[in-house]
C-alpha cells in the first residue's frame, strides 16, 4: 500500500473484514473506534431489513420504499447489473464507511478494502494489482486509479463467492464501490469461455458509470475503458 504512503489498521464483524488506509491529521485509535461503530450500525441495517428476501435473493428486488444509504446503494446497484443485492455488499459498505469517514475528519486520502472490494480516495496515483490465480496473468498486471472510485473483482475459480460463469477475474473500476461490485459480479457470471472476454469487458465498459475492466479466462485476457494499467 504505496510502501508507508499509509497509516492502517483492520477489523472484522461478522463476514465484514476491512483495511483501512488513511492519510491524516487524526489518530489511528480513533478512526479505529469510530470505524467499528459505523460497520456494526450497518451490518445491523441489513440484518433489520424489513424484506428477508435481501441476503438471500439472486435477482434483483425492485422497490420503490424509502431506504437508508446503504440499502439503497445495494438495491439500486443489484438492479442495473441484474443480480441479487448482497451481490453489492462488500463494495456498498467499504464506500458508505469511506463517505462517513471523509466527511467527519480531516483525511486527505482513504483506502477502505473489503473482502477485495475497494473504495479509494486518492490525491495521487495509486497501482492497483490484479489478483486471479490461477490465470497467468494473475500478479503481472496491475491497474493505476485516482481520485475516488470503487474497484471490485468477481472470479468463477477462486474464493467463496457464488458465481454463474467461469471467469478467472473480472476486475472493475467505477466511480461506485457498490456498482462496482455488483458489475463484476453480474459480467462474471456472464463470461462461460474465452471467446466471451472481449464482447464482454466492451459491454461493461459501456455501462454507465463504469470507468474500465479487466476480465482474464484462461489464457486469456480483454481490457478495457479508461485504464492505466502496468505490467509488472
Amino acid at each position: 500500500m504505496g510502501q508507508g504512503r499509509f497509516s492502517s489498521f483492520t477489523l472484522a464483524v461478522g463476514e465484514s473484514d476491512l483495511y483501512v488506509g488513511f492519510r491524516g491529521a487524526v489518530s489511528s485509535q480513533a478512526l479505529q473506534q469510530c470505524t467499528l461503530r459505523l460497520l456494526r450500525r450497518l451490518r445491523q441495517e441489513i440484518l433489520d431489513y424489513s424484506d428477508p428476501r435481501l441476503l438471500t435473493s439472486l435477482v434483483p428486488l425492485y422497490q420503490s420504499d424509502e431506504h437508508s444509504p446503504l440499502i439503497e446503494s445495494m438495491l439500486s446497484s443489484a438492479e442495473r447489473a441484474n443480480v441479487g443485492p448482497m451481490a453489492a455488499v462488500a463494495g456498498a459498505i467499504a464506500q458508505q464507511v469511506g463517505l462517513y469517514l471523509l466527511e467527519h475528519h480531516a483525511l486527505s486520502e482513504l483506502v477502505i478494502e473489503n473482502g477485495g472490494d475497494l473504495f479509494v480516495h486518492l490525491t495521487e496515483p495509486l497501482s492497483v494489482r490484479l489478483y486471479a490465480p490461477p490465470s497467468p496473468f494473475s500478479g503481472a498486471l496491475s491497474i493505476v486509479v485516482n481520485g475516488q472510485k470503487g474497484i471490485a473483482t468477481s472470479s468463477a475459480t477462486m474464493g467463496h463467492s457464488l458465481s454463474f460463469g467461469r471467469a478467472d477475474a473480472v476486475m472493475v473500476v467505477a466511480d461506485d464501490a457498490a456498482l462496482a461490485d455488483a458489475m463484476a459480479t453480474g459480467y462474471c457470471n456472464r463470461v462461460q469461455n474465452g471467446k466471451d472476454a472481449e464482447p464482454m469487458c466492451t459491454a461493461l465498459c459501456n455501462e454507465e458509470g463504469v470507468v474500465g475492466a479487466i476480465i482474464a479466462i484462461g489464457d486469456i485476457i480483454a481490457i478495457g475503458g479508461e485504464l492505466e494499467v502496468q505490467r509488472l
